[in-house]
Protein backbone atom coordinates (compact mmCIF):
# COMPACT_ATOMS: atom_id res chain seq x y z
CA UNK A 1 0.00 0.00 0.00
CA UNK A 2 1.26 3.02 -0.96
CA UNK A 3 1.66 6.49 1.39
CA UNK A 4 -0.72 8.61 -0.13
CA UNK A 5 -2.96 5.37 0.52
CA UNK A 6 -1.92 4.85 3.46
CA UNK A 7 -2.50 8.65 4.58
CA UNK A 8 -5.53 9.06 3.55
CA UNK A 9 -7.06 5.97 5.52
CA UNK A 10 -5.32 6.79 8.37
CA UNK A 11 -6.52 10.47 8.37
CA UNK A 12 -10.06 9.51 7.12
CA UNK A 13 -10.92 6.88 9.63
CA UNK A 14 -9.46 8.76 12.62
CA UNK A 15 -11.73 11.66 11.85
CA UNK A 16 -14.98 9.13 11.64
CA UNK A 17 -13.53 7.31 14.85
CA UNK A 18 -13.11 10.91 16.49
CA UNK A 19 -16.87 11.63 14.91
CA UNK A 20 -18.38 8.35 16.59
CA UNK A 21 -17.03 9.57 20.12
CA UNK A 22 -18.84 12.92 19.88
CA UNK A 23 -15.38 15.22 19.49
CA UNK A 24 -16.26 16.63 15.92
CA UNK A 25 -16.79 20.24 17.42
CA UNK A 26 -12.79 20.02 17.96
CA UNK A 27 -11.77 19.31 14.80
CA UNK A 28 -9.03 21.41 12.78
CA UNK A 29 -5.88 20.55 11.61
CA UNK A 30 -4.60 19.51 14.62
CA UNK A 31 -7.03 16.67 14.81
CA UNK A 32 -4.80 14.95 12.12
CA UNK A 33 -1.85 14.55 14.12
CA UNK A 34 -2.36 11.21 15.61
CA UNK A 35 -3.23 9.47 12.27
CA UNK A 36 -0.16 11.27 10.13
CA UNK A 37 2.23 11.17 12.47
CA UNK A 38 1.63 7.47 13.46
CA UNK A 39 1.93 6.72 9.51
CA UNK A 40 4.99 8.61 8.42
CA UNK A 41 6.51 7.00 11.93
CA UNK A 42 5.55 3.45 10.49
CA UNK A 43 6.39 4.06 6.72
CA UNK A 44 9.64 5.59 7.34
CA UNK A 45 10.87 4.38 10.80
CA UNK A 46 12.57 7.55 11.73
CA UNK A 47 11.47 10.29 14.12
CA UNK A 48 8.44 12.54 13.13
CA UNK A 49 8.36 16.34 13.88
CA UNK A 50 5.67 18.50 13.76
CA UNK A 51 5.44 22.57 13.54
CA UNK A 52 9.33 22.35 12.04
CA UNK A 53 11.50 25.26 10.47
CA UNK A 54 11.30 25.26 6.98
CA UNK A 55 14.44 24.74 5.28
CA UNK A 56 14.82 26.99 3.13
CA UNK A 57 11.99 29.76 3.84
CA UNK A 58 12.68 29.97 7.67
CA UNK A 59 16.47 31.05 7.45
CA UNK A 60 14.97 34.20 5.05
CA UNK A 61 12.82 35.10 8.21
CA UNK A 62 14.36 38.16 9.70
CA UNK A 63 12.78 40.24 12.12
CA UNK A 64 9.79 39.56 14.56
CA UNK A 65 7.07 37.01 14.05
CA UNK A 66 7.41 32.92 13.78
CA UNK A 67 9.30 31.52 11.04
CA UNK A 68 7.86 29.41 8.56
CA UNK A 69 7.27 26.22 9.74
CA UNK A 70 6.32 22.64 8.06
CA UNK A 71 3.35 20.67 9.38
CA UNK A 72 5.17 17.29 9.70
CA UNK A 73 8.40 15.84 8.56
CA UNK A 74 10.24 12.93 9.32
CA UNK A 75 14.07 13.46 9.94
CA UNK A 76 17.15 11.11 9.76
CA UNK A 77 20.37 12.27 11.02
CA UNK A 78 18.65 15.47 12.64
CA UNK A 79 18.16 18.14 11.25
CA UNK A 80 18.01 15.96 7.77
CA UNK A 81 14.46 16.11 6.40
CA UNK A 82 13.16 12.72 3.98
CA UNK A 83 9.98 13.57 4.00
CA UNK A 84 7.02 16.67 4.84
CA UNK A 85 3.83 16.91 5.06
CA UNK A 86 1.72 19.72 4.80
CA UNK A 87 -2.17 20.03 5.98
CA UNK A 88 -5.82 22.18 5.38
CA UNK A 89 -8.89 21.89 7.34
CA UNK A 90 -11.80 22.89 4.86
CA UNK A 91 -14.33 24.09 7.59
CA UNK A 92 -17.23 26.41 6.82
CA UNK A 93 -15.46 29.33 5.82
CA UNK A 94 -13.53 26.94 3.18
CA UNK A 95 -9.99 27.61 2.29
CA UNK A 96 -8.39 29.99 -0.54
CA UNK A 97 -6.58 28.11 -3.53
CA UNK A 98 -3.72 30.70 -2.76
CA UNK A 99 -3.16 28.79 0.30
CA UNK A 100 -3.64 25.14 -1.10
CA UNK A 101 -0.97 26.79 -4.21
CA UNK A 102 1.34 28.06 -1.74
CA UNK A 103 1.39 24.70 0.82
CA UNK A 104 2.59 22.44 -2.41
CA UNK A 105 4.73 25.13 -3.76
CA UNK A 106 6.65 25.24 -0.16
CA UNK A 107 6.37 21.24 -0.19
CA UNK A 108 8.02 21.17 -3.65
CA UNK A 109 11.00 23.73 -2.60
CA UNK A 110 11.40 21.13 0.51
CA UNK A 111 11.69 18.21 -2.21
CA UNK A 112 13.63 19.96 -3.91
CA UNK A 113 15.94 20.63 -2.05
CA UNK A 114 16.14 17.70 0.11
CA UNK A 115 15.43 14.85 -2.53
CA UNK A 116 12.29 14.26 0.21
CA UNK A 117 9.09 12.77 0.24
CA UNK A 118 6.49 15.35 0.32
CA UNK A 119 2.88 14.75 1.15
CA UNK A 120 -0.27 17.93 1.10
CA UNK A 121 -3.61 16.43 2.66
CA UNK A 122 -6.85 18.19 2.82
CA UNK A 123 -9.20 17.11 5.35
CA UNK A 124 -12.54 18.26 6.65
CA UNK A 125 -17.03 17.63 6.69
CA UNK A 126 -17.58 16.15 2.69
CA UNK A 127 -19.73 19.14 2.25
CA UNK A 128 -17.32 21.44 2.99
CA UNK A 129 -14.57 19.37 0.85
CA UNK A 130 -17.10 18.96 -1.92
CA UNK A 131 -17.64 23.36 -2.22
CA UNK A 132 -13.90 23.63 -2.72
CA UNK A 133 -13.71 21.10 -5.02
CA UNK A 134 -15.55 21.65 -7.47
CA UNK A 135 -15.41 25.60 -7.32
CA UNK A 136 -14.31 27.88 -10.06
CA UNK A 137 -11.23 28.45 -8.20
CA UNK A 138 -9.94 24.96 -8.17
CA UNK A 139 -11.40 23.56 -11.02
CA UNK A 140 -10.18 26.81 -13.55
CA UNK A 141 -11.56 27.01 -16.72
CA UNK A 142 -13.63 24.54 -18.66
CA UNK A 143 -12.16 23.37 -21.98
CA UNK A 144 -12.64 20.45 -24.45
CA UNK A 145 -15.31 17.67 -23.78
CA UNK A 146 -15.43 19.20 -20.37
CA UNK A 147 -11.66 18.63 -19.33
CA UNK A 148 -10.35 21.30 -16.57
CA UNK A 149 -6.74 21.13 -14.91
CA UNK A 150 -6.72 21.26 -11.31
CA UNK A 151 -3.83 21.50 -9.53
CA UNK A 152 -4.43 19.20 -7.27
CA UNK A 153 -5.16 15.71 -9.61
CA UNK A 154 -8.32 14.59 -9.40
CA UNK A 155 -7.81 12.70 -11.97
CA UNK A 156 -4.81 11.82 -14.56
CA UNK A 157 -3.91 15.74 -16.29
CA UNK A 158 -0.91 17.01 -17.59
CA UNK A 159 1.88 18.78 -15.43
CA UNK A 160 0.31 22.45 -14.22
CA UNK A 161 2.58 25.04 -16.24
CA UNK A 162 3.60 27.95 -13.80
CA UNK A 163 6.45 29.32 -15.63
CA UNK A 164 4.09 29.70 -18.92
CA UNK A 165 0.44 29.40 -17.13
CA UNK A 166 -2.78 28.93 -18.15
CA UNK A 167 -4.68 32.43 -18.92
CA UNK A 168 -6.96 31.85 -15.52
CA UNK A 169 -4.59 30.78 -13.56
CA UNK A 170 -1.92 33.94 -14.40
CA UNK A 171 -3.47 35.89 -11.52
CA UNK A 172 -3.17 32.69 -8.62
CA UNK A 173 0.23 32.59 -9.78
CA UNK A 174 1.19 36.35 -9.80
CA UNK A 175 -0.15 36.79 -6.52
CA UNK A 176 1.68 33.93 -4.74
CA UNK A 177 4.63 34.08 -6.90
CA UNK A 178 5.61 37.76 -6.95
CA UNK A 179 6.92 38.14 -3.08
CA UNK A 180 9.62 35.54 -3.72
CA UNK A 181 11.29 37.07 -6.20
CA UNK A 182 15.14 35.34 -5.45
CA UNK A 183 13.35 31.92 -4.83
CA UNK A 184 13.69 29.09 -7.64
CA UNK A 185 10.99 27.69 -8.67
CA UNK A 186 9.90 24.34 -11.17
CA UNK A 187 8.31 25.52 -14.59
CA UNK A 188 5.97 23.10 -13.97
CA UNK A 189 4.63 20.84 -11.24
CA UNK A 190 2.53 17.84 -10.73
CA UNK A 191 0.77 16.03 -7.51
CA UNK A 192 -0.50 12.43 -7.84
CA UNK A 193 -3.78 11.70 -8.26
CA UNK A 194 -5.55 12.04 -4.48
CA UNK A 195 -6.84 9.43 -2.60
CA UNK A 196 -9.96 10.28 -0.60
CA UNK A 197 -11.22 7.80 2.44
CA UNK A 198 -13.69 7.40 3.07
CA UNK A 199 -14.59 7.21 -0.94
CA UNK A 200 -18.48 7.58 0.33
CA UNK A 201 -20.13 9.43 3.42
CA UNK A 202 -23.03 11.21 4.41
CA UNK A 203 -22.25 15.16 3.61
CA UNK A 204 -22.36 15.95 7.48
CA UNK A 205 -19.35 13.43 7.90
CA UNK A 206 -15.58 13.72 7.63
CA UNK A 207 -13.27 12.95 4.74
CA UNK A 208 -9.09 13.00 4.24
CA UNK A 209 -7.62 13.73 0.49
CA UNK A 210 -3.95 13.37 0.57
CA UNK A 211 -1.63 14.15 -2.65
CA UNK A 212 1.77 13.38 -3.47
CA UNK A 213 3.93 16.22 -4.38
CA UNK A 214 6.06 15.15 -7.51
CA UNK A 215 9.76 16.94 -8.80
CA UNK A 216 10.71 15.15 -11.83
CA UNK A 217 14.58 15.25 -11.49
CA UNK A 218 15.31 16.67 -14.84
CA UNK A 219 12.74 20.04 -14.36
CA UNK A 220 14.19 22.70 -15.11
CA UNK A 221 13.31 25.87 -12.77
CA UNK A 222 13.50 29.98 -12.79
CA UNK A 223 13.36 32.98 -10.87
CA UNK A 224 10.06 34.92 -10.40
CA UNK A 225 12.46 37.99 -10.65
CA UNK A 226 13.49 36.61 -14.40
CA UNK A 227 10.08 36.07 -15.20
CA UNK A 228 8.32 38.60 -17.35
CA UNK A 229 5.24 37.86 -15.46
CA UNK A 230 6.10 37.46 -12.20
CA UNK A 231 9.62 39.80 -12.01
CA UNK A 232 8.02 43.36 -9.94
CA UNK A 233 10.00 46.71 -9.66
CA UNK A 234 8.12 47.26 -6.51
CA UNK A 235 7.01 45.06 -3.50
CA UNK A 236 8.26 42.61 -0.54
CA UNK A 237 11.45 41.22 -1.92
CA UNK A 238 12.92 37.79 0.14
CA UNK A 239 17.11 38.04 0.17
CA UNK A 240 18.52 35.82 -2.48
CA UNK A 241 17.72 32.11 -1.36
CA UNK A 242 21.18 30.48 -2.53
CA UNK A 243 18.95 27.86 -4.51
CA UNK A 244 20.22 26.48 -7.55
Amino acid sequence: MNTVKRLAMAAGAWLQYEFACQRGTLFNERSLATPISNVLKSVYKHEVHAEFLHPVLAPLKSGPGRRPEVDFVVVQNYPEIICAVETKWVGAAGITMEDVLWDVLRLELIAHTKKAAAYFVLAGRRKHLSKFLSSKAFLGQMRSKGKVQTILKLRPQPRIKIANPLPERKALFLKVLSEYQNLSFPTEISTSVGQMYPETSPTFQYQAYPWQVHVPPSMKRFYPRDHKLYGLSLGRFIPDARLK
